[in-house]
């Protein structure tokens, strides 16, 4: 068992739970589940590797860049660590504190000094964007926040194509950047746009159907047995997810079998959150999908069915029609900050569970000995860029990151990945980071290491 389900008084934990200070499974109607790096759990090294190695080899042989470019991606892991901002049009990468302090900077792989970092962003180190990014937490043409898996093989991409550009103009001066930016975006849809799963091209999605568990593990039996406790239990069970309806047929066929479909009360694919939990509905209809294509737009869902794109509201009406409820309690679960955490807290007010395999990775409290894959932990954890939540400023004082702070006030609890919940009893009381007795408190079953002093 991965940690004691130890339950707290009875009344302290009643009155946890109307503050929000607890969660629990027994608690809610509805329970969602995002598919990429959360229900599937992908192999980081192994993956990181191929997603760079697709992308740069689109690069020298369709964009021609130098052959540099080809140099494995683990020359260069260090330089990889969830949070990194890119300032598009500088080339510039950039580690914030939550009141939008420029902690640390790099120009492609090259570290900027004090100096530098001040001559380019001003004596108080201040982002002019940095209150839309916190507000909305979206990307945009101007910059992007790499806050997950799919993503962040592009920071050393993209940190090396700075490098190539500058090495081109000679040193004499820094290269405009809107060209890297363009290339790095055609690279990242080469290798993730939608119809190249059924091409079989892009690299990405060739490697995942010709060797799928060199980068995936298959669902332990404690999360299949969850799942279906989850449903006997009375609660609704929902996949929804931005990857396309035969990805994730193929990846959850690998995953859960091909009975994958009876884990589940209804479908989403394509969601494309954060539009999902975003955009008004108006914008965002469902689409039915036959033989893995959208065909016409759906006013009414179905349990047991699938569908793609669609929101959030939508699903509600169903949700309330499965559960019985009129306003049924939802818990929704993924692994990226920006689509899973940040969206469905703020916009649909439902309970979340950010999946953080960064904990595991540098270890937690309590932990006797971590077995995680060192090849993966070199490239979650960063000696470079220091540890994803906190900081240290120049001045010696501790201070929390952009992602630390959406981290704690959008999730209600964090842990690696689902086999922490799987392991425990549906009502397990879980402290939320609204507890009081601590900053962390929501971290499960113990804080990363990092937060240790």
């Amino acid at each position: 068992q991965m940690f004691s389900s130890v339950t707290p008084d009875p009344a302290k934990t009643a009155k946890m739970a109307d503050t929000g200070q607890t969660f629990s499974f027994s608690d809610v109607d509805a329970v969602g589940l995002d598919l990429d790096h959360t229900l599937c759990r992908y192999k980081v090294a192994e993956t990181f590797e191929m997603i760079y190695d697709s992308m740069s080899r689109f690069l020298v042989e369709e964009l021609k860049y130098g052959e540099e470019m080809l140099r494995p991606f683990s020359e260069d892991r260090d330089f990889c660590v969830k949070g990194l901002l890119l300032d598009a049009l500088r080339g510039n990468f950039l580690k914030f504190s939550e009141d939008g302090t420029i902690l640390r900077a790099s120009h492609g792989t090259h570290v900027m000094t004090e100096e530098e970092i001040t001559a380019t962003y001003g004596e108080d180190k201040q982002w002019k964007h940095f209150a839309e990014l916190k507000g909305k937490f979206e990307n945009s043409d101007k910059y992007h926040l790499y806050e997950n898996y799919f993503d962040m093989p592009g920071i050393v991409l993209c940190a090396r194509m700075v490098d190539h550009l500058e090495k081109q103009a000679g040193g004499k001066q820094r290269t405009k950047m809107c060209k890297m930016w363009r290339d790095a975006i055609e690279a990242f849809n080469n290798a993730y746009k939608p119809e190249a799963f059924a091409a079989h091209t892009g690299g990405y999605f060739e490697a995942i159907k010709d060797e799928p568990y060199s980068y995936m593990h298959k669902c332990s039996e404690d999360i299949r047995r969850w799942l279906k406790e989850l449903r006997a239990a009375g609660k609704a069970v929902f996949l929804a997810t931005s990857s396309c309806s035969d990805y994730c047929d193929h990846i959850a066929r690998k995953v859960l079998g091909d009975e994958w479909k009876d884990y589940f009360d209804v479908i989403v694919t394509n969601s494309k959150k954060p539009g999902f939990f975003s955009e008004p509905p108006n914008k965002r209809p469902f689409y039915s999908v036959v033989d893995f294509q959208e065909g016409a737009t759906v006013k009414e869902l179905e349990r047991g069915k699938g569908y793609a794109q669609g929101n959030w509201q939508t699903l509600m009406i169903l949700l309330r029609q499965i559960t019985g409820k009129e306003e049924p309690k939802v818990v929704y679960i993924g692994d990226s900050l920006r689509s899973d955490v940040f969206p469905p807290k703020k916009f649909a007010g439902w309970s979340t569970v950010l999946i953080c395999e960064e904990m595991e990775a540098e270890g937690m409290e309590r932990d006797r000995e971590n077995s995680y894959d060192p090849a993966s932990r070199a490239i979650l954890v960063s000696d470079m860029w220091g540890h994803f939540l906190t900081d240290t400023t120049t001045s010696g004082s501790e201070v929390v990151t952009v992602c630390g702070h959406i981290l704690r006030s959008s999730a209600d609890i964090c842990v690696p990945h689902l086999d922490y919940l799987a392991a425990l009893p549906l009502d397990h009381k879980f402290s939320t980071f609204k507890d009081g007795s601590s900053d962390w408190a929501g971290f499960h079953p113990g804080k990363p290491r990092s937060l240790h002093n």
